[in-house]
């Protein structure tokens, strides 16, 4: 099977870095702290942050804070697995310059660090993936945003949403998988059923 993963929040933790940054940041700004803790994110309302405050300290930061992204739990191990089993594994990533001033550099410093197995890496240049998710003939593409996953859907590539805080309470009717434990079990259980 050709699995295309994507990576923040599937991969890397980026809300637990994006969490720890924010508050200290905001003691450089209001020190309100988090003002609505069921925010949908931290750059939705968490903090008291206008939308050019978040802009600009993404924009001056994220290239440094992604480095530090730690990596979802069992996500190696997992994708080590998928590997031995003789998947391909394409990572399609929306990382792009509106917050990266190096996308390409960062990413694949993170993955080689984190030594993340991948065959392929995409940048993503459409929107929601679906035209690189077409030419990579993807048979399964893992995502944590609900928009990506539902617009795929749509175009008939076989998404499906990775669990998240942001995402869990998601209402519209599509397969979620919660964990890597979760993700490679059903790949698995996938691959049987077309034999």
């Amino acid at each position: 099977m050709i699995i295309g993963i994507d990576i923040d929040n599937v991969i890397s933790d980026l809300d637990k870095t994006f969490l720890e940054e924010f508050l200290k940041e905001d003691k450089n700004k209001r020190n309100a702290g988090i003002v609505d803790p069921k925010a949908k994110h931290m750059t939705e309302g968490m903090f008291d942050w206008t939308q050019n405050e978040i802009d600009e300290f993404l924009i001056n930061n994220m290239d440094r804070m992604s480095m530090d992204f730690e990596l979802i739990p069992q996500s190696k191990y997992y994708i080590d697995k998928l590997k031995d089993d003789g998947n391909r594994i394409i990572i399609i990533t929306g990382r792009d310059r509106r917050i990266f001033k190096n996308p390409e550099d960062v990413t694949k410093k993170w993955l080689e660090k984190n030594n993340i197995y991948y065959d392929e890496l995409v940048f993503k240049k459409s929107q929601h993936k679906i035209k690189e998710c077409k030419k990579c003939k993807v048979d399964i593409m893992l995502d944590d945003l609900a928009t990506n996953v539902k617009k795929l859907r749509e175009n008939n590539i076989n998404a499906y949403l990775v669990k998240t805080r942001y995402n869990e309470n998601y209402s519209l009717n599509m397969p979620m998988l919660s964990n890597w434990e979760n993700i490679y079990n059903f790949i698995k259980n996938m691959k049987c059923e077309e034999k």
